[in-house]
């Protein structure tokens, strides 16, 4: 979830040494409208996991229509190539299956050690497709060859050689490029989880205080994924930026998981009555007495040098590809089947940790004629957008980056009386609380 240059928010020797001895309490501050540090409380997150398992009580299993087939892919995967992960290619495709992922595409943080492209992770393995790439100059890069040592020069210049190349460009972390203008990209993420975690500053905070620290480590082992998940809020400034910057020119949306297991601590008994604090990475960060911890930290029947006597993983991979995905809609599981699907826009993102949004349709129909998310279409007399979804869901449709009309139900119909480019949204309630569900990607409607 988190990149090693923005690790701030990881406890200091001091608050660490705090952590393990329960000697400090920091205040939570004055209550705020619900943002994650609300949501990470015992009676929340059993609301939202009574609510996540109703829904799915709820959720019916529908049909597509026409030729194209569902396939659900994470984007912004990091994996040990990068140098802030540890995160093995069999443990992340265990995660994707887990989670019904069928497409991994990797963004590596490039590095003279390694090719990115060439010894990068491709191919299938156990049913998953592989596909790598790089998080590179602001982008999420996914190339067709290698692209080693022509990545000098601006990043317009960068990105035309990629996609020269019939390579793959999308505009990386949109909340530090909100000015940037790159023609001819293939899309932008839309959702971010890292930036997400961002606008969390209470969670941030919290994170700093020992003892919420060690109560939250109880929480997320029962309600891992809800408790990963509370940081969850509708991309209001992504999705802004994207309306405008469809204006311009077709930017195909997806979700940006930013994926590294790289957030935790563990302590665990070292040699000579001691104790090693590491943090997810595996790095020391100070030795304690073990002698010390033994009330709190009590050592395992089968005592020995690495027994773990206390874990806390905060960004798992399997919570992580679980919580957002990038739907593609293709005729088959492969590689020229995704960069179709990519560059035309067939795609919609969905944050399954609430439901499975499989079977969600959306496309426009005139003259008898279905038309696919990402498609150009003329005005006509009888354009109208059709929907379905497995579950009831509120529907808004947004033309030009405002709401254009709304309803409730599992499916959608409306008329599409003038020219701009529309997209829909689906919401639902999770415990009293609404969150965004699904984002589709936009129809582009002209007046000829």
């Amino acid at each position: 979830m988190m990149n090693t240059k923005t690790q701030y928010f990881l406890p200091t020797r001091t608050l660490i040494t705090l952590l393990v001895l329960g000697f400090a309490q920091v205040s939570s501050g004055p209550v705020h409208a619900a943002d994650a540090v609300d949501r990470l409380t015992a009676e929340r997150l059993e609301a939202v996991h009574q609510a996540v398992l109703k829904l799915k009580s709820e959720r019916r299993d529908i049909p597509r229509n026409g030729p194209l087939r569902e396939y659900r892919a994470n984007l912004h995967v990091h994996s040990a190539f990068s140098h802030d992960s540890r995160g093995t290619i069999d443990e992340i495709v265990a995660a994707a299956k887990a989670v019904g992922t069928q497409v991994l595409m990797f963004n590596e943080h490039p590095a003279e050690h390694y090719d990115f492209f060439k010894d990068g992770h491709q191919g299938s393995r156990d049913g998953v497709l592989l596909i790598p790439g790089a998080e590179m100059k602001g982008l999420l890069v996914f190339p067709r060859q290698s692209v080693r040592g022509l990545e000098s020069g601006p990043v317009q210049e960068f990105s035309d050689l990629v996609r020269g190349r019939e390579g793959l460009t999308f505009l990386s972390h949109l909340e530090e490029r909100m000015d940037w203008e790159i023609r001819g990209l293939t899309g932008v993420e839309i959702y971010n989880t890292h930036a997400d975690f961002k606008d969390e500053k209470r969670l941030a905070a919290q994170l700093r205080n020992p003892l919420w620290l060690l109560k939250a480590a109880e929480l997320t082992r029962k309600y891992p994924q809800e408790s990963f998940s509370a940081l969850h809020d509708y991309p209001a400034d992504y999705l802004k930026r994207w309306d405008q910057l469809c204006e311009h020119f077709a930017h195909t949306g997806v979700s940006a998981n930013d994926a590294h297991q790289n957030v935790g601590l563990t302590i665990r008994l070292a040699e000579g009555n001691k104790t090693r604090v590491e943090d997810a990475l595996g790095k020391k960060l100070l030795e304690l007495d073990a002698t010390a911890l033994a009330a709190a930290l009590p050592a395992p029947k089968d005592e020995k040098v690495g027994s773990v006597l206390f874990q806390m993983r905060l960004d798992p991979y399997e919570n992580s590809l679980r919580h957002v995905g990038t739907h593609l809609l293709m005729t088959e599981l492969t590689t020229e089947a995704v960069w179709q699907a990519l560059q035309e826009g067939r795609a919609f993102v969905a944050f399954d940790w609430i439901a499975d949004a499989s079977g969600f349709d959306i496309v426009a129909e005139s003259a008898g004629k279905r038309h696919e998310m990402g498609s150009r279409l003329s005005l006509a007399n009888d354009l109208r957008l059709i929907g379905q979804a497995p579950l009831s869901a509120r529907w808004k449709l947004i033309r030009n980056g405002k709401l254009h009309s709304e309803s409730t139900g599992p499916t959608f119909n409306a008329r599409l009386d003038q020219p701009g480019r529309y997209r829909t949204e689906l919401w639902l309630d999770v415990a009293g609380e609404e969150h965004i569900w699904i984002l589709s990607n936009p129809f582009y409607v002209t007046a000829e």
